[in-house]
C-alpha cells in the first residue's frame, strides 16, 4: 500500500515505537503518539525539553514558520525554547542570492524569538522542488512546571485559544490565490487570510507563557498537521483519556470557512498551528479566559475531559492526511 502525503499513519508509528528498547530513567517523556516533545532529566535544576519538526508545505515565510512550530512544541510542555539546530536542504540550481536570503531569514527569525542557533547542516540536494527546513529545538522547564498530557483528569475542561486552521488558510491564500479567485473567493478574503502568518501568526508561545503558571492548568497541546480533529485525538490518546466535544464551540474564522468551501476542504482537518488546546480544572477556566483576553486572544471551552470510552471523539471527522495535501 502506498502511503498518503503527511504524517505517518498512527498505526504504523505505534508499531515502530513499540519495537524500541525500554527508555532509561532519565527519560521523563519519550517517543509516544500525541506528545509534542521529549523531556529529559539530566540531574540539573531544570528539565531539558526537545522537539523536532520540518517545514515542507510553505515556501513564503518558511524560516519564521520553522521557529514557530518548533517553539510551539516546546511551549506546550510548560518549557521555554532556547537552542536550535537546523538542517537546510536546498534544491539543485538554487541561486546563491536565494540561499543567502533564506539563511538570513533564519538568523532573523532566531533573533526575534530570542533563540540561539547552535549548529546544524546545510546542503544542495537532488530531487527537491523547494527548500526543505528541519529543526531540533531544545528548551528548559522547571521541575514543578512541566505540563503533560497524562496530568489531565476526568472533570477537567478543554479550552481552545485562538481559531483553528489559520496556518492552512494562509498557505492556501498565498500559494493558490488565482485558484481561489477562479472559485469565486473575493480578493479581500484571500488577502486577509494571507496575512495570518504574520498577524496573528502561528506561534502559541505567548499564550502558553501566560497560562502555564495558572494553578489548575494541567496540560496543553498544539494542533498542527491534520487539523483540530486530529489534534483532539492525539491529545486524548497521550493523556489516556477521552473528550466530550461540543462541535459548535470550535472557533473557525469566516474567511477560513469561505476558502475551505471553495476548495471542497474541511477546516477541521486543515493545518492548525496558531491554536492552543488547554486542559484545566474548572476553577482555573475563568483565569485562563481572562488572562488570554487581556492579551487579545479569545479562549472558549469546547469540551470536557472524560474517562476512556465515555467521549464522542469517534463522532468527529477523521483525516488520513491533512486537507491541504488535497490541493498542494
Amino acid at each position: 500500500m502506498r502511503l498518503p502525503t503527511g504524517k505517518l499513519p498512527a498505526a504504523l508509528l505505534t508499531r515502530f515505537l513499540s519495537s524500541l528498547p525500554a527508555a532509561g530513567d532519565e527519560i521523563v517523556v519519550g517517543p509516544r503518539p500525541g506528545e509534542d516533545a521529549a523531556v529529559l532529566d539530566l540531574g540539573g535544576p531544570e528539565l531539558l525539553v526537545a522537539a523536532a519538526d520540518p517545514i515542507t508545505l510553505a515556501s513564503s515565510g518558511a524560516a519564521d514558520s520553522l521557529i514557530a512550530v518548533n517553539s510551539n512544541d516546546i511551549a506546550v510542555m510548560g518549557a521555554e525554547p532556547r537552542w536550535l539546530l537546523t538542517t537546510v536542504l536546498l534544491p539543485e540550481g538554487v541561486p546563491e542570492t536565494d540561499a543567502l536570503s533564506l539563511l538570513d531569514e533564519l538568523a532573523g527569525a532566531c533573533r526575534r524569538a530570542s533563540i540561539c542557533l547552535i549548529g546544524g547542516h546545510t546542503e544542495i540536494t537532488a530531487g527537491l522542488g523547494r527548500p526543505l527546513l528541519c529543526a531540533t529545538l531544545l528548551g528548559t522547564a522547571p521541575r514543578q512546571g512541566l505540563k503533560l498530557s497524562r496530568h489531565m483528569r476526568p472533570g477537567d475542561l478543554l479550552l481552545q485559544a485562538g481559531p483553528v486552521a489559520l496556518e492552512g488558510s494562509a498557505v492556501l491564500a498565498r500559494e493558490h490565490a488565482q485558484r481561489l479567485l477562479e472559485a469565486g473567493v473575493s480578493r479581500a478574503v484571500i488577502d486577509a487570510a494571507a496575512r495570518w502568518l504574520e498577524d496573528p501568526g502561528i506561534s502559541i508561545l505567548p499564550c502558553a507563557r501566560l497560562v502555564r503558571g495558572i494553578p489548575g492548568v494541567r496540560a496543553m497541546h498544539d494542533p498542527t498537521e491534520g487539523g483540530i480533529a486530529t489534534a483532539l485525538r492525539e491529545f486524548a490518546e497521550a493523556g489516556e483519556a477521552d473528550f466530550r466535544i461540543d462541535p459548535g464551540a470550535i472557533q473557525v474564522r469566516p474567511e477560513c470557512r469561505t476558502i475551505c468551501s471553495a476548495l471542497g476542504l474541511n477546516p477541521w482537518g486543515l493545518l492548525a498551528s496558531g491554536s492552543l488546546l488547554i486542559a484545566a480544572g474548572p476553577d482555573a477556566v475563568e483565569s485562563v479566559e481572562q488572562m488570554l483576553a487581556a492579551s487579545g486572544v479569545q479562549a472558549a471551552v469546547i469540551g470536557e475531559v472524560v474517562a476512556p470510552g465515555a467521549g464522542n471523539l469517534e463522532e468527529l471527522p477523521a483525516f488520513a492526511a491533512d486537507e491541504i495535501t488535497r490541493v498542494l
